[in-house]
């Protein structure tokens, strides 16, 4: 299975996902003449075997090689043909043609630009500089560009051309962050997932907050086009997760708690990968080398649909610890549960607050009774892993749900 890095920084995008970045680059500016009146952008249109370079107007280009962070082997040309945007792309080393294709409409030279302290200004561009391209196939393809302005040289703004197979749309403002390669035949670019014609699909934030952040963060292949089964590694632990991220909201979070210890340890180095998704049970292999060298192999089978890890999904030990309640409608904030099978209630707002009972788990349910009370509460447990708890109340036949839905979060 494929795998993507979002990496906050230098993002080391996962290349397998066909995730590029263009933060860093640096673009070559004004060619100089050669000795024989050529320009070097001339000498290098010959070089690439664009024989009409003198019929283009804002003809330029940028080579996505060894001189950017990821070296992608590119060399990016566009211009205008006739006034309608025109971009090419090359491998950078073989000189072969990648992708090339011209947009159906013609281009628009006025640009709606934001300047700080003065709002929107209608400009107009001067310089085109495409920044890199992600390719599909040689007529569908999505190409990032820099725009440059006569009335402000220092100005510049971003824009995202989608082509696909003659067809095209370009949203300007879009550009200068990643392209993901996403669900079903789309692409993530920057909180929106578009088709491959440039339509939204829906918005998507990646798990950012309580610890995880964009740059500990690994995105495996997406379930949806807003479900995600994600990890994130940092000086908390290790933890695997399924985020929803156009409701933004976490559906479950597992600890890997034999990691948690190691990532963080300077002794150690943790090579963690996927290895099978073919059914809901997803495979996982950590290989953890010492600092001396040697080398250890930690396997994890875990269920996609709720989290649990194979080995792991003993409620009875699960359950054990004090959880924050995440939504539901209860006085009480935090829930303690024991074990020697007692529970405790309380809110964190009011100190006084504090109910007890005791609690057993027969198989899925979770059945709860208060010290003042003579017969058992029964819940459904929909979700229990080492970092969540979803429970449902049910009637006293244990079958009909009440429509109450808990869910919790540990935090010891």
């Amino acid at each position: 299975m494929r795998t993507i890095r979002l990496l906050a920084t230098s993002l080391l995008v996962a290349l397998s996902m066909g995730a590029s970045s263009c933060g860093d680059d640096e673009l070559e500016v004004n060619p100089p003449t050669t000795s024989g009146g050529e320009t070097s952008l001339e000498l290098i249109c010959k070089e690439y075997g664009i024989t009409d370079y003198k019929d283009i107007d804002l003809l330029n280009y940028f080579i996505h090689a060894n001189n950017t962070i990821i070296n992608k082997e590119q060399a990016n040309f566009t211009g205008l043909k006739d006034n309608h945007l025109w971009v090419a792309t090359y491998h950078n080393s073989t000189k072969e043609k990648l992708a090339e294709g011209t947009c159906s409409s013609e281009f628009q030279h006025s640009c709606k630009v934001f300047k700080e302290f003065e709002g929107y200004k209608d400009m107009n561009i001067s310089k085109i500089t495409p920044m890199w391209n992600y390719i599909i196939n040689p007529s569908q393809f999505i190409t990032i560009f820099a725009y440059n302005f006569k009335e402000d040289a220092a100005a510049s703004l971003y824009s995202t051309l989608f082509y696909n197979n003659g067809k095209s749309k370009e949203i300007r403002g879009l550009g200068g962050d990643n392209v993901f390669n996403w669900y079903d035949n789309s692409a993530l670019i920057r909180d929106y997932c578009y088709t491959l014609d440039g339509d939204s699909i829906c918005a998507f934030t990646i798990p950012t907050g309580d610890g995880v952040g964009m740059d500990a963060v690994e995105v495996y292949a997406p379930l949806s086009h807003s479900e995600i089964i994600y990890r994130w590694f940092d000086e908390d632990g290790a933890f695997i997760g399924r985020w929803n991220g156009t409701t933004k909201q976490q559906i479950w979070l597992t600890e890997l708690k034999e990691l948690s210890n190691l990532i963080d340890n300077d002794q150690y180095k943790v090579d963690f990968k996927l290895s099978d998704s073919s059914t809901n049970i997803w495979k996982f292999d950590a290989t953890i080398t010492s600092y001396d060298g040697d080398k250890n192999t930690l396997s994890y089978e875990i269920d996609i649909d709720n989290g649990t890890i194979k080995g792991e999904d003993n409620y009875a030990s699960l359950i054990i610890g004090k959880w924050k309640m995440t939504s539901g409608n209860a006085i009480a904030t935090h829930v303690t549960y024991k074990n020697d099978g007692t529970f405790e209630y309380t809110n964190t707002e009011d100190s006084s607050y504090k109910e007890v009972g005791k609690y057993k788990i027969d198989g899925n349910k979770l059945y709860e009774m208060y010290n003042d009370e003579e017969e058992w509460i029964i819940n459904d447990i929909l979700l229990l892993n080492s970092m969540t708890l979803s429970v449902q109340e049910l009637e006293a036949d244990g079958v009909t749900p009440t429509g109450q839905k808990y869910s919790y979060q540990r935090v010891e």
